[in-house]
């Protein structure tokens, strides 16, 4: 950090404050912080930071069940059964992050292949 970007005396940057945090035996509140911290430190876009934590909260929420080779489905029918809310966000969720996931890669090829025209010229 240069003498222009300096913080106050004293005052510690997001990035030393999110190394020194005890997160093993932190509260809601704290991790709270440092995720927010974490995804402040990063250049991606709102879109994409939405996508991540939409994703995030998916796979957390059918981590407990998505084990000894249970596909995605019974995962989420075991879901379902334990917490009938959660599965209801994640399949509020699910169809949005997948369209949106499918769109960028949409993107991303025919940018690919713009560039490979272009290449080719």
């Amino acid at each position: 950090m240069n003498a222009r970007h300096a913080l106050p005396s004293g005052e510690r940057s997001p990035r030393r404050r999110l190394l020194a945090m005890d997160l093993a035996n932190a509260d809601l509140a704290t991790v709270g912080e440092a995720m927010s911290t974490l995804i402040d430190e990063t250049s991606l876009s709102h879109e994409d930071r939405v996508q991540l934590l939409g994703n995030a909260l998916v796979m957390e929420a059918l981590r407990p069940f998505w084990i000894d080779g249970r596909s995605p489905g019974e995962a989420h029918r075991m879901l379902r059964g334990a917490d009938p809310e959660l599965a209801d966000a994640v399949e509020a969720l699910a169809p949005m992050l997948l369209s949106r996931a499918e769109a960028r890669d949409t993107a991303e090829r025919a940018v690919a292949e713009v560039e490979s025209l272009l290449g080719a010229v």
